[in-house]
Protein backbone atom coordinates (compact mmCIF):
# COMPACT_ATOMS: atom_id res chain seq x y z
CA UNK A 1 0.00 0.00 0.00
CA UNK A 2 1.43 3.28 -0.86
CA UNK A 3 0.36 7.08 -1.69
CA UNK A 4 0.13 6.64 -5.14
CA UNK A 5 -1.95 3.89 -5.38
CA UNK A 6 -4.46 5.76 -3.92
CA UNK A 7 -4.49 9.13 -4.68
CA UNK A 8 -6.27 8.76 -7.72
CA UNK A 9 -9.20 7.48 -6.25
CA UNK A 10 -11.39 10.04 -4.09
CA UNK A 11 -13.66 7.01 -2.18
CA UNK A 12 -11.00 5.07 -1.16
CA UNK A 13 -8.66 8.01 -0.53
CA UNK A 14 -10.96 9.26 1.54
CA UNK A 15 -11.88 5.54 3.51
CA UNK A 16 -8.29 5.32 4.05
CA UNK A 17 -7.38 8.56 5.23
CA UNK A 18 -10.20 10.60 6.65
CA UNK A 19 -9.21 13.24 4.56
CA UNK A 20 -10.14 14.45 0.51
CA UNK A 21 -7.59 14.30 -1.39
CA UNK A 22 -7.54 18.16 -1.26
CA UNK A 23 -7.09 18.33 1.99
CA UNK A 24 -4.45 15.90 2.18
CA UNK A 25 -2.53 18.35 -0.49
CA UNK A 26 -3.28 21.17 1.86
CA UNK A 27 -1.60 20.00 4.77
CA UNK A 28 1.12 18.31 3.00
CA UNK A 29 3.32 21.31 2.72
CA UNK A 30 3.20 21.78 6.64
CA UNK A 31 3.67 18.05 7.44
CA UNK A 32 6.83 18.40 4.83
CA UNK A 33 8.25 21.51 6.88
CA UNK A 34 7.81 19.90 9.87
CA UNK A 35 8.91 17.03 9.11
CA UNK A 36 12.31 18.11 7.83
CA UNK A 37 12.80 20.65 10.96
CA UNK A 38 12.03 17.62 13.14
CA UNK A 39 13.96 15.14 11.77
CA UNK A 40 16.99 17.29 11.25
CA UNK A 41 17.18 17.56 15.46
CA UNK A 42 15.95 14.41 16.54
CA UNK A 43 15.91 10.76 15.26
CA UNK A 44 13.01 8.22 14.15
CA UNK A 45 13.23 6.79 17.75
CA UNK A 46 13.11 10.42 19.57
CA UNK A 47 16.80 11.13 20.36
CA UNK A 48 18.42 14.23 19.97
CA UNK A 49 20.90 14.20 17.63
CA UNK A 50 24.61 15.09 18.39
CA UNK A 51 24.96 17.66 15.45
CA UNK A 52 21.94 19.69 13.68
CA UNK A 53 22.02 18.46 10.15
CA UNK A 54 19.61 18.27 6.73
CA UNK A 55 17.23 15.16 6.73
CA UNK A 56 17.34 13.55 3.75
CA UNK A 57 15.08 10.05 3.77
CA UNK A 58 17.31 7.09 2.85
CA UNK A 59 16.59 4.94 -0.53
CA UNK A 60 15.73 1.20 1.01
CA UNK A 61 13.05 3.33 3.72
CA UNK A 62 9.43 1.54 3.53
CA UNK A 63 7.91 4.90 3.69
CA UNK A 64 10.80 6.71 1.00
CA UNK A 65 8.79 9.91 0.47
CA UNK A 66 6.60 12.65 2.47
CA UNK A 67 3.54 11.85 0.71
CA UNK A 68 3.99 8.17 1.86
CA UNK A 69 4.60 9.37 5.78
CA UNK A 70 1.79 11.75 5.73
CA UNK A 71 -0.56 8.55 4.15
CA UNK A 72 0.83 6.19 6.34
CA UNK A 73 0.07 8.13 9.76
CA UNK A 74 -3.49 9.22 8.51
CA UNK A 75 -4.03 5.58 7.32
CA UNK A 76 -2.92 3.98 10.86
CA UNK A 77 -5.31 7.26 12.89
CA UNK A 78 -8.00 6.55 10.61
CA UNK A 79 -8.28 2.46 11.25
CA UNK A 80 -6.59 1.81 14.08
CA UNK A 81 -5.25 -1.69 12.79
CA UNK A 82 -2.81 -3.94 14.60
CA UNK A 83 0.17 -2.72 14.11
CA UNK A 84 1.47 -5.88 12.55
CA UNK A 85 -1.19 -5.46 10.16
CA UNK A 86 0.06 -2.12 9.74
CA UNK A 87 3.46 -2.91 9.02
CA UNK A 88 2.91 -5.42 6.27
CA UNK A 89 0.42 -3.09 4.45
CA UNK A 90 3.63 -1.01 4.27
CA UNK A 91 6.49 -3.18 3.85
CA UNK A 92 7.99 -3.43 7.11
CA UNK A 93 7.97 -4.92 11.12
CA UNK A 94 6.10 -4.04 13.49
CA UNK A 95 9.23 -2.53 15.50
CA UNK A 96 9.49 -0.16 12.66
CA UNK A 97 5.67 0.44 12.26
CA UNK A 98 5.23 1.36 16.31
CA UNK A 99 8.82 3.43 15.72
CA UNK A 100 7.32 5.40 12.72
CA UNK A 101 3.65 5.68 14.37
CA UNK A 102 4.78 7.38 17.53
CA UNK A 103 7.52 9.96 15.16
CA UNK A 104 4.97 10.78 12.56
CA UNK A 105 1.83 11.48 15.41
CA UNK A 106 3.85 13.63 16.46
CA UNK A 107 5.55 15.77 13.45
CA UNK A 108 1.34 14.90 12.79
CA UNK A 109 0.86 17.26 15.58
CA UNK A 110 3.32 20.09 15.00
CA UNK A 111 2.32 20.60 11.47
CA UNK A 112 -1.00 21.44 12.45
CA UNK A 113 -0.04 23.57 15.16
CA UNK A 114 1.81 25.47 12.43
CA UNK A 115 -1.78 25.51 10.47
CA UNK A 116 -3.25 27.05 13.91
CA UNK A 117 -5.93 24.07 13.62
CA UNK A 118 -4.82 22.61 17.03
CA UNK A 119 -7.36 23.60 19.54
CA UNK A 120 -6.12 25.42 23.09
CA UNK A 121 -5.52 22.73 26.12
CA UNK A 122 -5.09 25.39 28.69
CA UNK A 123 -7.63 27.60 29.80
CA UNK A 124 -4.31 30.58 29.00
CA UNK A 125 -5.04 28.96 25.59
CA UNK A 126 -8.56 29.15 25.68
CA UNK A 127 -8.80 32.53 27.09
CA UNK A 128 -6.26 34.07 24.35
CA UNK A 129 -8.34 31.77 21.91
CA UNK A 130 -11.35 34.00 23.27
CA UNK A 131 -10.12 37.28 23.15
CA UNK A 132 -9.05 36.72 19.65
CA UNK A 133 -12.86 35.99 18.69
CA UNK A 134 -14.20 39.10 20.44
CA UNK A 135 -11.47 41.12 18.59
CA UNK A 136 -13.01 39.86 15.06
CA UNK A 137 -16.24 41.77 15.71
CA UNK A 138 -18.15 39.31 17.93
CA UNK A 139 -19.40 40.84 20.99
CA UNK A 140 -21.12 37.56 22.86
CA UNK A 141 -19.46 34.73 21.13
CA UNK A 142 -21.90 31.69 20.19
CA UNK A 143 -20.06 28.48 22.61
CA UNK A 144 -21.36 24.81 22.68
CA UNK A 145 -19.50 22.65 25.43
CA UNK A 146 -19.65 18.34 25.97
CA UNK A 147 -17.62 15.53 27.31
CA UNK A 148 -16.47 12.70 25.45
CA UNK A 149 -15.31 9.93 26.35
CA UNK A 150 -12.89 7.20 24.64
CA UNK A 151 -12.40 3.24 25.07
CA UNK A 152 -8.74 1.83 26.96
CA UNK A 153 -7.93 -1.28 27.41
CA UNK A 154 -8.33 -2.91 31.45
CA UNK A 155 -5.84 -1.52 33.20
CA UNK A 156 -3.90 -4.17 35.28
CA UNK A 157 -3.61 -2.28 38.27
CA UNK A 158 -6.73 -2.61 40.77
CA UNK A 159 -6.86 0.59 41.20
CA UNK A 160 -6.50 2.03 37.92
CA UNK A 161 -9.43 -0.20 36.98
CA UNK A 162 -11.27 1.86 39.45
CA UNK A 163 -10.66 5.04 38.91
CA UNK A 164 -10.86 4.44 34.74
CA UNK A 165 -14.16 2.87 34.88
CA UNK A 166 -16.96 4.69 33.74
CA UNK A 167 -20.35 3.86 34.76
CA UNK A 168 -21.98 5.58 32.12
CA UNK A 169 -20.21 3.50 29.43
CA UNK A 170 -19.90 0.08 31.63
CA UNK A 171 -16.42 -0.26 30.52
CA UNK A 172 -12.70 1.71 31.01
CA UNK A 173 -12.50 4.92 29.45
CA UNK A 174 -10.55 8.39 29.61
CA UNK A 175 -12.45 11.64 29.00
CA UNK A 176 -12.01 14.85 27.36
CA UNK A 177 -14.14 18.25 27.82
CA UNK A 178 -14.69 19.91 24.38
CA UNK A 179 -15.94 23.59 23.47
CA UNK A 180 -16.49 24.32 19.85
CA UNK A 181 -17.87 27.13 18.13
CA UNK A 182 -21.23 28.07 16.84
CA UNK A 183 -19.72 27.27 13.49
CA UNK A 184 -18.67 23.25 14.64
CA UNK A 185 -14.89 24.62 15.22
CA UNK A 186 -13.52 22.78 17.82
CA UNK A 187 -11.73 25.43 20.04
CA UNK A 188 -10.70 23.56 23.16
CA UNK A 189 -9.75 20.26 24.03
CA UNK A 190 -9.29 19.79 27.80
CA UNK A 191 -6.39 17.29 29.30
CA UNK A 192 -7.51 13.67 29.65
CA UNK A 193 -8.87 12.47 32.68
CA UNK A 194 -10.30 9.58 34.22
CA UNK A 195 -13.82 8.27 32.42
CA UNK A 196 -15.66 8.78 35.76
CA UNK A 197 -14.95 12.12 36.22
CA UNK A 198 -18.38 14.66 35.75
CA UNK A 199 -18.30 16.77 33.15
CA UNK A 200 -19.28 19.63 35.59
CA UNK A 201 -16.47 19.33 37.50
CA UNK A 202 -13.95 19.22 34.35
CA UNK A 203 -15.64 22.74 33.32
CA UNK A 204 -15.27 23.78 37.12
CA UNK A 205 -11.82 22.78 37.91
CA UNK A 206 -10.02 22.72 33.70
CA UNK A 207 -11.60 25.60 32.06
CA UNK A 208 -13.44 29.03 32.51
CA UNK A 209 -14.26 31.95 30.25
CA UNK A 210 -12.66 35.27 29.68
CA UNK A 211 -14.92 36.99 28.17
CA UNK A 212 -18.94 37.22 27.40
CA UNK A 213 -20.26 34.35 25.73
CA UNK A 214 -23.61 32.68 25.36
CA UNK A 215 -22.90 28.82 26.18
CA UNK A 216 -25.16 26.13 25.40
CA UNK A 217 -25.07 22.88 27.25
CA UNK A 218 -27.04 19.68 28.46
CA UNK A 219 -28.55 19.16 31.43
CA UNK A 220 -25.32 17.13 33.02
CA UNK A 221 -24.28 20.85 33.56
CA UNK A 222 -26.85 21.76 35.92
CA UNK A 223 -25.72 23.97 38.09
CA UNK A 224 -22.36 24.91 36.25
CA UNK A 225 -23.58 29.03 35.26
CA UNK A 226 -20.04 31.13 35.60
CA UNK A 227 -19.71 34.61 35.67
CA UNK A 228 -19.48 36.66 32.00
CA UNK A 229 -21.73 33.55 30.56
CA UNK A 230 -25.41 33.61 29.70
CA UNK A 231 -26.15 29.67 30.00
CA UNK A 232 -28.71 28.35 27.70
CA UNK A 233 -29.84 24.51 28.53
CA UNK A 234 -32.82 22.37 28.13
CA UNK A 235 -35.36 22.26 30.74
CA UNK A 236 -35.14 19.49 32.95
CA UNK A 237 -38.07 17.60 33.80
CA UNK A 238 -39.10 17.15 37.46
CA UNK A 239 -40.23 14.24 39.27
CA UNK A 240 -43.54 13.39 39.01
CA UNK A 241 -43.99 16.39 36.64
CA UNK A 242 -44.62 17.28 32.77
CA UNK A 243 -43.27 19.34 30.70
CA UNK A 244 -45.60 22.14 29.23
CA UNK A 245 -46.07 22.67 25.23
CA UNK A 246 -43.82 25.74 25.24
CA UNK A 247 -41.16 23.97 27.30
CA UNK A 248 -41.13 21.55 24.96
CA UNK A 249 -40.46 23.64 22.22
CA UNK A 250 -37.91 25.54 24.10
CA UNK A 251 -35.87 22.18 24.84
CA UNK A 252 -36.48 20.95 21.18
CA UNK A 253 -34.85 24.63 19.46
CA UNK A 254 -31.92 24.11 22.50
CA UNK A 255 -31.34 20.46 21.19
CA UNK A 256 -30.72 21.73 17.40
CA UNK A 257 -28.02 23.94 18.30
CA UNK A 258 -26.19 22.05 21.27
CA UNK A 259 -26.48 19.03 18.54
CA UNK A 260 -23.58 20.85 16.64
CA UNK A 261 -21.36 20.15 19.19
CA UNK A 262 -22.43 16.54 18.89
CA UNK A 263 -21.46 16.76 15.24
CA UNK A 264 -18.07 18.34 16.07
CA UNK A 265 -17.14 15.01 18.59
CA UNK A 266 -18.66 12.57 16.12
CA UNK A 267 -16.60 14.08 13.25
CA UNK A 268 -13.20 13.93 15.12
CA UNK A 269 -14.08 10.32 16.32
CA UNK A 270 -14.07 9.52 12.35
CA UNK A 271 -10.47 8.77 12.83
CA UNK A 272 -11.02 5.40 14.45
CA UNK A 273 -8.15 5.70 17.02
CA UNK A 274 -9.88 7.76 19.15
CA UNK A 275 -13.26 6.04 18.30
CA UNK A 276 -12.32 2.56 19.37
CA UNK A 277 -10.16 1.05 21.95
CA UNK A 278 -6.28 2.22 22.07
CA UNK A 279 -3.73 0.25 22.49
CA UNK A 280 -1.10 2.37 22.42
CA UNK A 281 0.30 3.30 25.66
CA UNK A 282 4.30 4.41 25.39
CA UNK A 283 4.56 8.62 24.65
CA UNK A 284 1.58 9.56 26.52
CA UNK A 285 -0.14 8.08 22.83
CA UNK A 286 -4.11 8.56 24.82
CA UNK A 287 -3.58 11.56 26.59
CA UNK A 288 -2.24 13.51 23.35
CA UNK A 289 -4.36 12.08 20.14
CA UNK A 290 -7.99 13.30 20.57
CA UNK A 291 -6.09 17.10 20.54
CA UNK A 292 -4.67 15.67 17.02
CA UNK A 293 -7.59 14.20 15.50
CA UNK A 294 -10.01 17.28 16.59
CA UNK A 295 -7.21 19.36 15.10
CA UNK A 296 -7.70 17.46 11.58
CA UNK A 297 -11.66 18.02 11.98
CA UNK A 298 -10.86 21.77 11.70
CA UNK A 299 -9.06 21.37 9.32
CA UNK A 300 -11.86 19.15 7.26
CA UNK A 301 -14.35 22.43 8.35
CA UNK A 302 -11.75 24.99 7.10
CA UNK A 303 -11.70 23.41 3.20
CA UNK A 304 -15.44 22.89 3.25
CA UNK A 305 -17.31 24.50 6.30
CA UNK A 306 -20.17 22.99 7.12
CA UNK A 307 -23.41 24.88 6.85
CA UNK A 308 -26.74 24.13 9.41
CA UNK A 309 -30.35 25.68 8.44
CA UNK A 310 -31.96 28.40 10.82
Amino acid sequence: MNYNEHKNNPKSFRALTGLSHIQFLHLLPYFEASHDDYLSEYELTGKRRSNRRSFCIYSNSPLPTIPDRLFFILVYLKNNPLQEYHAACFGMDQKHCNTFVHCLSHILQLSLQAMGLMPAQTNKELSARLSEISKDGVIQPILLHDGTEREIPRPVDYDEQKEQYSGKKKRHTVKNAVIVTVSCLILFVSQTVSGKTHDKKMADTMYSFSVPCTLYQDTGYQGYSPEKVTVIQPIKKRRGKVLSENQKEFNKKVSSIRVRVEHAIGSAKFMRIVKDECRLRANFFVDHIFATCAALHNLRIKIKPWTYKN
